[in-house]
């Protein structure tokens, strides 16, 4: 029996182990996102034309940015976030692509720098967003 005292404990949530607070790990994906892009290009810069180069930006370019948007949105499942996560990340790399040349700057590292920038934004939204809840 627990005294008056002392504050009733709730049981750690499934798959959790109760170590860590909930709002950390909330707020460790978004920085990781956040970072993501700017990792990304900053690899790019540094490496030349190794192959690792491909698959960091490729890897970018198809979750990152999505996924930073989708977290945004209202979604139950994780298949749902993870599919709509590749397509807006698809998505969001055609129409910054489209934008770059039709502007005529035919620079890759233009495209990553929006590229990061709208995933640094939605990232930051989504930190701004957990704080103003919690």
């Amino acid at each position: 029996m627990s005294s008056p005292a002392q504050p009733a404990r709730l049981p750690p949530a499934a798959g959790r182990t109760g170590a860590q607070p909930p709002g950390r790990s909330r707020r460790g994906i978004p920085l990781l996102l956040a970072a993501s892009g700017w990792i990304a290009l900053g690899i790019t810069a540094i490496a030349g034309h190794d192959p690792f180069r491909f698959l960091v930006v490729l890897g970018f370019t198809l979750v990152c940015p999505g996924a930073a948007v989708a977290r945004l949105l209202p979604l139950r499942s994780f298949l749902e976030r993870a599919v709509l996560s590749v397509a807006l990340g698809l998505s969001l790399a055609a129409i910054v692509s489209e934008a770059v040349a039709i502007g005529r700057i035919l620079d890759p590292a233009i495209v990553l720098v929006i590229l990061a920038s709208l995933c640094t934004g939605a990232a930051a939204v989504d930190l701004g967003r957990g704080f103003r809840t919690s």
